[in-house]
């Protein structure tokens, strides 16, 4: 009778190591894929890096918890590693190296178009598909760097929508820009002067400054003499961006102000004060979710930062992950050139709407992502959102 007993136990063990031995298999046999991100996490630039950091490591996330992805049967996750280059190009490169070499990262998101550019090199050798948070213009975005995507909202993009908004709500003519004298700085005077052409704007003067600089009287004083009837900080960080703001106003100016590219609403409202008063700001969102998919995005940062830290910059880049991995799995290829032409034609979903990559009559190749930014003005010390308004169709492309 104990020998029958033990003989059962045995068959049921047995039994229960070919459910488990399975189990355990699938569980090991999942793979992780390494995701860099080389952002400015410290800096005056940090207002754009520490929102982009966070949305695209929420992307990730969002893809882990579903269970990942199969590629030809084989299940893989995402495992993010993140960089400070402190928006410096020497550093970005430091990060690139390491990302690619040390921690094997087969994709790679990089901020800064002055950084991309320098990474060029390291991205062409090792055959790195990157989505990027960045400018740079045609130096950056060109049929020669078909691996090389900006996944951030395009200036170009931006420009289309805010000019004539501008045009209609203040009757500018004439406009100053404002920029970073780096690659970045330079592509977006390159877009303001596209765009102003196009909408018949006057560029009256176009002055560049050395990034982290703090004291813009002597440039403002020059433009103000011009007289324009904007003064556009273009491809300005946030926080400059901001002081600039406010030093024109301290010096008299009275004409419009457009902080061009992604600034926090609440940090413009910190810097400039009252100062901030009347002037536009082109963000990348929303600062309050306007539908469901936008408002599981906030409840999700919320749940993992504090409230107080939510920032619109959080929007376009918490798709970027999802989106390789919607080409990974239409592919089912890790290929990056693969990758590179499936994404040109994809389109895919997003809290605003379907979206996808275009301005092919602008750069020669269809790499920059077409996502529409809402607009705010300062009204009564409040940002005051003017609404998300669509890219013109048939200008950029």
């Amino acid at each position: 009778m104990r020998k029958k007993f033990i003989f059962i136990i045995g068959i049921c063990l047995l039994s229960i190591g070919m459910i488990a031995g399975p189990q355990t298999a699938i569980a090991e046999d999942a793979e992780y894929v390494n995701f860099g991100i080389i952002s400015y996490l410290t800096g005056p630039a940090s207002p754009w890096g520490i929102p982009n950091y966070r949305s695209i490591s929420m992307g990730a996330d969002v893809v882990n918890e579903k269970g990942g992805f199969k590629v030809n049967g084989k299940t893989y996750k995402w495992k993010v590693f993140s960089y400070d280059s402190k928006y410096i190009p020497a550093e970005a490169v430091k990060a690139a190296n390491k990302a690619i070499y040390a921690d094997k990262c087969r994709f790679l998101a990089i901020g800064g178009g002055a950084n991309v550019i320098a990474c060029l090199p390291l991205l062409k050798s090792n055959d790195i598909l990157s989505l990027n948070f960045a400018g740079g213009g045609k130096s950056l975005t060109n049929p020669d760097n078909p691996r090389v995507f900006r996944y951030n909202p395009g200036i170009e993009n931006m420009y289309s929508t805010t000019y004539p908004l501008l045009m209609k709500r203040e009757g500018i003519k004439t406009v100053a820009v404002l920029n970073a004298d780096d690659e970045t700085g330079r592509s977006g005077l390159a877009a303001a002067k596209l765009l102003a052409d196009i909408n018949k704007l006057e560029i009256v003067t176009a002055e560049f400054f050395e990034r982290g600089s703090k004291d813009f009287s002597s440039i403002l004083t020059k433009i103000i003499s011009k007289k324009p009837d904007l003064i556009d900080t273009s491809y300005t960080d946030p926080t400059s961006a901001a002081l600039m703001c406010k030093q024109a106003r301290e010096l008299g100016y009275k004409g419009a102000v457009l902080l061009a590219w992604g600034p926090d609403p609440a940090q413009v409202l910190k810097i400039a004060g009252p100062h901030a008063e009347k002037a536009y700001l082109a963000v990348a969102g929303p600062i309050e979710p306007q539908n469901p998919a936008q408002q599981a995005v906030y409840d999700r940062f919320i749940s993992k930062w504090p409230e107080k830290e939510w920032d619109p910059n959080i929007w376009p880049h918490t798709e970027l992950v999802p989106c390789l991995t919607k080409a990974i799995e239409e592919t089912q290829s890790f290929d990056s050139m693969t990758l590179a032409n499936h994404l040109e034609n994809m389109k895919w979903d997003s809290p605003f709407g379907d979206l996808s990559f275009g301005l092919k009559g602008v750069f020669g190749i269809k790499r920059q992502l077409m996502f529409p930014l809402g607009i705010y003005q300062v009204q009564g010390g409040k940002p005051v959102y003017l609404g998300t308004y669509p890219i013109p169709e048939g200008i950029l492309d």
